[in-house]
Parts: structure tokens; C-alpha cells; sequence
């Protein structure tokens, strides 16, 4: 397949890939109102929080800050909301039901297309790029990610092919200007949010690096065109970058990281038969998932085909098929985690790893390198012929006549238990891996003779068969993944806001599934605590710090009642304790024993520096924090302990604004039951005026004595300051688009495997 002219090309290859992702995802695109793309974290955090930015943005105010989760959130620090994002804003424009389903779509043209030239570019092979670029774009580990609703984690990953084409054409220009210009694609994968993920892209970029070095390029030019690409990179995303750095600081996974933590969903041994059998474990959507959790952290097939490829490629290797089998080897032996040993010495060596769950996302380097290793296998061939045909005839009737025995092997074996175990839960699983077996068995030999047929002729049926056949394989596995599911809000929320009304008070979920946390939000109520992979480390260790509904952490948190899916029968005595207010089908609402005001003022005050001391003292039985606040040093506004407290009225509060006017008859210390975060500032009477931390977790001010306005405003400079970063690094670019010309985008280049020899 030889298309001429680099922009017809780009035309019929970007065409491509919008027809075959329209037709993989034609089930999605345009949902009804109710229902959106299946995934748990589509339903429980994209629709909420796209919801939740659509409706800020559209009332004309970027959404900094959400007062209904986690007693107060930092909404926009959290990187995956990605509204610095382009493409994020389709959920945004358009009603998030859809905008979700198109944004999926949108990246995987863009893994298909970057894939495509990324391989061409290396290998020089048009239909070698097709293959790989099918196998990368339309592979399991893709699909598994569409069902679990991890669309921002296939966005970053869209993104690598891009690097690395941006990467090698940089070396090759050898200009600075062409090493600003592939910052871009770095810079749109940090944006795309996902940051864990930019460890397993951000590591084959660094690895793609070296290989460049060991290919005969200057390693001075190597290093000064990465350079440039990631600075400029993290430049262009720093309007994003920098708040999540500072959120990095005071979150929850970073306080307290540990080995069990980062190596949850590691890779079982028993999981690599999923590399030629998909659902040898079965699926969740139809046979039933019968494996470890969770079957999205161990889907990384990427079809038979590329295994084909592997084959060619490691009988004639060259440096580029050894860069893609280590990669390989690596990526498999990290994503075994705590069943194998390099996991555990890269979580002591490279802190990055520590804060980093699932060590099975790192066989993302196998779907990668699998893929790229179709393009280069058939690349090799190709360059070859006719001069090795006769090696090439021997290595398939040997390599295809090892995969039919093999495969009648374990299509006897398998059968023959199943015979045995019928009719048994055991005889029905052995039955779907009888299928297995037959279809990867089928797959391998008509792919082997197409291959044959391709590379000994080069005719365009042929590449089209390999194409159909590949597409056929990881469809079968992928498509039934793609479908739509309900995003109501759970009837327990709805009708706990019923019962609950319009309350001036937070509500604390008790025993509640972690994926409904944030519906509080979305019925109006403002929740304790939520659903999120960053969480502030202070305010989760205070709420958390006595695992009991009465604990007075929660009367400092302004939580008013407490919402549960059954009967709490354990926290119904003691000296303050939970009362019935009404029961559901749904829910059960209990009030709570004592119940303090979102804003009050205190006159005592005790100091007590350290983090965990002062929380021991609140949950001692003489602590009073109705009365007395705790500081971590000396204020001014402390009363003698007899003085009239005075009053707090919340006049106004919305995300990120509070208006409250105090009355007190002597200085006094206003506590406001809302997350202590840098970027707030408060005003007595307009005049700006120093907060402080209280409990370790909310905020407090002195007022004086008498009658005040207090407004607290939520307006961090964090990002004025990484929006001017931004902006200097995008006019950089556009100063790099112009001196390099389009002419010299064109200009021909030599690909790794030319330099490779």
C-alpha cells in the first residue's frame, strides 16, 4: 500500500481511523438523555465533575474550588478534571452524556493516526505502520480502559506515539527550533491528566531517548532536543502542573505511601496466558469474570498477529527489535509487582513509583512494544525479499507448524477435563477456553499465510486481509466492552436530599460504596468526605481519625446527619448518640448527637503544634470544641473563658466564596468547618487579614469585637503564575512553527532502520 504525497496521506490514514473508531464505538455516540459510556468511573467521577465544570463554565467562572466534597476541595488542582485540556472541552460544549463518548473517540484516532506514523517513520513500512497502528489503537488494554471508564488514562497513552515521532524528528532536524516544537505532544500528554500514567509514557520516552544514542546519534543532540521537548513541555502545562504539584504536597497518597498500597493489581504469573488467550479468565460483561481484581488493571492483549510479528522480527533483529523487546521484558516483569522481584527494587530506587498503584499498568510496554514490533517484523521482511524468501518459507512452516501442534495440544488437553468435569461452574469456564484455544488456534495459521501471502507480493488484498483478521481479533474481544449504562444519581442520594432538605449542615456517608460518594454533590448536599485518587492528607487523616459516626472530628467538619444504605445498629448509644430521622427503600438518614454551625466563633484556645497531638485532644472526653479551638500557635483573639461567645450568620456561600457577619462582644476566634487550603484569603471589613489552621483541617480567623463582615475568597496565584508560564511557552512555539517552516516538515529523513544499517 503506497500512497504518495505526505498530506493525501494524512488525510486517508486520519480518515481511516474516524471511520473504523465511529464504527467500534457506533453503540455510544449518541446516547440518550439518562445514559452515558458503561464505566464505573464515567458514572461516579466524569459525569459529576464535567457536569460539575459545564455548569461554572457556563455561568462564566473557571471552578476552582467544590464545596460539596471532602468538607471543601481544590476541584480544579485535581489533574484528570483536565480543563486546560482542548479536547476536554467537548464534554464541556456539548451535553457531557456525549461529549464523554466523543472525547473516547477522538483519542482513539489519535493513538491510531500518531501509532501509523510513528512506525513509518522508524521502520518505513506503510503496511508494517497500518498493522501496528490497529493492534495499538484497537488493543484489549485500550477497550478494558473504555469499560472501566478510565478515559483520561487513554488519553495520556494516545499521546506516546506522538512523542517519540516528535522526539526522533527532532534529532534528525538537529535544530533547536524543532526540539521546541516537539514539546507539544509531551505537553498535551501531561495535560490529558491521568499523572500516573505519564510514568509508564515518560519511561519509553527516556528509553526511546537512549536508543537514539546507541543508533549513532550525538548523545549532546539527544540530550539538548529532550531537553528542550520536556521543558518546553512541562512549560505549556504548567497552568495545570503547578497547582497539582502543590496539591501533591498535602495529599493523602503522598503523606503516607507504602509498599502494599503501590503494588495493589499486580500482574499474576497466571495472567500472561491473557497475552494469546483474553478471556482465559472469562470477561464481565457476558462469561463472567472469574480471576483476581480487577479484569481493566489485567487486560493488555493486543491480538495474535503482533505475536506473528515477533517472530519475524527476532529472526532478523535489528537494534530497533532489541529496543522493543526490552521494553517488553521490562513491562511485563514490572507489571508482576509483588509476584516478581524488579517491582520491589524500582519502588525502593525511584521514588515516583511509590505514589503509583497498579504495577500491571506497566505492561503497557508490552502492548506498545508488541504493536511496534508487528511494523518493524514485517519492515525487516520487506527489505529482505526476495533475496530471504526461501528463509522466510522455512521460519513460517516451522513457526505455524509448532502453533498447530501446540494448539490441537491444548484443544485436546482442555476438551478432554471438560469432558471429565461436565456438567459442572468448572465444565462451563473450560468450555469458554475450549473456545479460546480454537479461535487463537485459527487466527494464528490464516494470519501466517496472509503474512506470507503479503510480504511475498506485496499485493494490497493481502495487507487487507492482515488488517480485516487483526481487527476481527481484538474486536471480538473489545467491542461487547463498549456500551452504555444508566448515570442516574442513586436513589440513595435523591432521597436522602428529600429528607434533608436545605439544611445549613454537611452530611457524612457512612458504609457507602466509594463510587456513590460523589453523588451528594450532585443532589445539592455537601459531603464530609467523597470520591477522588487525590485527597487532602490533613482533612482525610482528621476525618478518619476515630472510625465511629459520633466522633467529634465530624462535629468540627459540620456534619449534621449521617447517610447509610442499611440500619447502624452499633452508634445508637453512648453520650451523643445517632437518631432515626426517616428511612428508605433506598437510605437511612440519622441526625447526629451533637451538631455544630458551618461558621461559629470560639474565646479559647489551646496550642498544640504537633499534627497528631492535637488530634488526640479532640476526641478527649474533656474537650469542648463547641467552646475551644485548637491552634498550632498563639493567636490574639483568645477570651477569658466566661465571655459571651457572639453569633456567626452565613449571609452568602458558594464554591470557593463565604460572606459571614460576626457580632461578638470581645475578640473571638471564627472557625469556619471548611478545608484549610493555600489560596484563600480572607477580609475583616475589606481589609486583608492573616487565617490560620484549626484542628489541623479547617480554617480560622480573629475578628475583633463588635459587628463585621468576613468573606473568605478562594483565589490561588498558583495559577495566574502557571498561566504565564503557559502563555510565555506558547508564544515560544508559535515562534518555533514560524522558523521552521512547512517546507521542512516534509523534507525527506532517514528512519532509525536506515540508520541502524
Amino acid at each position: 500500500m503506497e500512497i504518495r504525497g505526505t498530506r493525501k496521506q494524512f488525510v486517508l490514514v486520519t480518515a481511516l481511523f474516524v471511520g473504523l473508531a465511529v464504527l467500534f464505538m457506533h453503540r455510544v455516540l449518541w446516547p440518550p438523555v439518562g445514559q452515558a459510556l458503561a464505566g464505573n468511573d464515567i458514572r461516579s467521577l466524569f459525569v459529576p465533575w464535567w457536569t460539575f465544570a459545564r455548569e461554572a463554565v457556563g455561568h462564566g467562572r473557571f471552578p476552582f474550588w467544590d464545596l460539596a466534597q471532602f468538607s471543601g476541595y481544590p476541584f480544579l488542582s485535581n489533574p484528570q478534571v483536565a480543563l486546560f485540556y482542548l479536547p476536554t472541552w467537548l464534554a464541556l460544549i456539548l451535553p457531557v452524556r456525549l461529549g464523554i463518548s466523543w472525547y473516547v473517540l477522538l483519542h482513539l484516532v489519535i493513538a491510531g493516526v500518531g501509532m501509523f506514523y510513528y512506525v513509518r517513520f522508524v521502520s518505513r513500512s506503510e503496511g508494517g505502520a497500518l498493522l501496528a497502528a490497529l493492534a495499538f489503537a484497537f488493543s484489549g488494554f485500550m477497550a478494558a480502559r473504555i469499560w472501566a471508564g478510565h478515559v483520561g488514562l487513554i488519553a495520556v497513552h494516545s499521546w506516546l506515539p506522538w512523542m517519540l515521532l516528535a522526539l526522533a524528528w527532532s534529532v534528525r532536524r538537529k535544530t533547536a527550533w524543532a526540539g521546541i516544537w516537539a514539546g507539544l505532544p509531551f505537553a498535551l500528554a501531561v495535560l490529558a491528566g491521568h499523572t500516573t500514567s505519564l510514568l509508564y509514557v515518560g519511561l519509553i520516552w527516556a528509553a526511546f531517548g537512549l536508543f537514539l544514542i546507541w543508533t549513532g546519534h550525538s548523545w549532546k543532540l539527544v540530550v539538548r532536543q529532550m531537553a528542550l521537548a520536556g521543558g518546553v513541555g512541562l512549560a505549556l502545562s504548567a497552568v495545570q502542573l503547578l497547582p497539582l504539584l502543590e496539591f501533591m504536597g498535602d495529599s493523602s497518597r503522598a503523606a503516607a505511601p507504602s509498599y502494599e498500597f503501590a503494588a495493589a493489581f499486580s500482574l499474576p504469573p497466571a495472567h500472561l496466558i491473557t497475552l494469546l488467550l483474553p478471556e482465559f479468565f472469562g470477561e464481565p460483561t457476558r462469561a463472567g469474570y472469574w480471576s483476581v481484581p480487577s479484569f481493566d488493571e489485567l487486560a493488555y492483549y493486543v491480538g495474535v498477529l503482533p505475536l506473528l510479528g515477533m517472530v519475524l522480527a527476532l529472526r532478523k533483529p535489528t537494534r530497533l527489535v532489541w529496543f522493543y523487546v526490552a521494553l517488553l521484558v521490562i513491562g511485563l516483569l514490572l507489571a508482576l509487582g509483588s509476584y516478581g522481584f524488579l517491582h520491589p527494587i524500582v519502588y525502593d530506587l525511584f521514588p515516583p513509583f511509590r505514589l503509583a498503584r497498579a504495577p500491571a499498568r506497566a505492561a503497557f510496554l508490552y502492548v506498545f512494544a508488541a504493536s511496534a514490533l508487528l511494523g518493524e517484523g514485517i519492515a525487516i521482511w520487506q527489505r529482505r525479499l526476495p533475496v530471504d524468501r526461501a528463509q522466510l518459507a522455512q521460519l513460517l512452516r516451522w513457526t505455524l507448524g509448532i502453533i498447530a501442534a501446540a494448539g490441537v495440544a491444548a484443544l485436546a488437553a482442555t476438551g478432554a477435563v471438560f469432558a471429565a468435569q461436565h456438567p459442572t461452574e468448572t465444565s462451563g469456564r473450560l468450555w469458554h477456553q475450549l473456545g479460546g484455544w480454537g479461535l487463537a488456534l485459527l487466527f494464528l495459521l490464516i494470519g501466517g499465510a496472509l503474512l506470507w501471502r503479503y510480504l511475498t507480493t506485496r499485493c494490497a488484498w493481502a495487507l487487507a486481509g492482515l488488517a480485516v483478521l487483526l481487527l476481527a481479533d481484538l474486536w471480538i474481544f473489545g467491542f461487547k466492552l463498549v456500551y452504555l449504562d444508566d448515570t442516574a444519581v442513586s436513589p440513595l442520594w435523591t432521597d436522602a436530599q428529600t429528607i434533608i432538605g436545605d439544611e445549613p449542615t454537611r452530611v457524612l456517608p457512612w458504609g457507602v460504596s466509594i463510587f456513590e460518594q460523589n453523588g451528594a454533590g450532585q443532589v445539592g448536599l455537601e459531603s464530609v468526605f467523597g470520591y477522588n485518587a487525590l485527597e487532602i492528607g490533613a482533612n482525610i487523616a482528621f476525618a478518619s481519625s476515630v472510625p465511629d459516626p459520633r466522633s467529634s472530628a465530624y462535629d468540627i467538619l459540620g456534619a449534621g446527619y449521617v447517610i447509610a444504605d442499611g440500619k447502624l445498629d452499633n452508634y445508637g448509644d453512648g453520650e451523643r448518640p445517632l437518631q432515626l430521622v426517616e428511612q428508605t427503600d433506598n437510605v437511612w438518614v440519622y441526625r447526629r448527637g451533637r451538631v455544630l454551625p458551618l461558621a461559629r466563633l470560639v474565646n479559647q484556645v489551646e496550642v498544640i503544634p504537633d499534627a497528631q497531638q492535637a488530634t488526640a485532644r479532640v476526641h478527649q472526653p474533656d474537650f469542648d470544641p463547641a467552646a475551644t479551638a485548637i491552634l498550632a500557635a498563639p493567636v490574639s483573639c483568645e477570651s477569658a473563658g466566661d465571655a459571651e461567645l457572639g453569633t456567626a450568620v452565613i449571609e452568602e456561600k458558594h464554591n470557593g466564596y463565604w460572606r459571614i457577619r460576626t457580632a461578638s462582644p470581645a475578640p473571638a476566634l471564627l472557625v469556619l468547618s471548611e478545608t484549610a487550603y493555600p489560596g484563600w484569603q480572607v477580609t475583616i471589613d475589606g481589609e486583608q487579614v492573616d487565617w490560620q489552621k484549626a484542628y489541623t483541617a479547617v480554617r480560622a480567623v480573629c475578628v475583633p469585637a463588635g459587628e463585621h463582615l468576613v468573606e473568605w475568597t478562594y483565589a490561588p496565584n498558583v495559577y495566574k503564575i502557571g498561566g504565564l508560564i503557559s502563555l510565555a511557552a506558547l508564544a515560544l512555539l508559535l515562534v518555533s512553527l514560524v522558523k521552521l517552516r512547512p517546507d521542512r516538515f516534509s523534507k525527506p529523513v532517514r528512519s532509525a532502520a536506515q540508520n541502524d544499517g
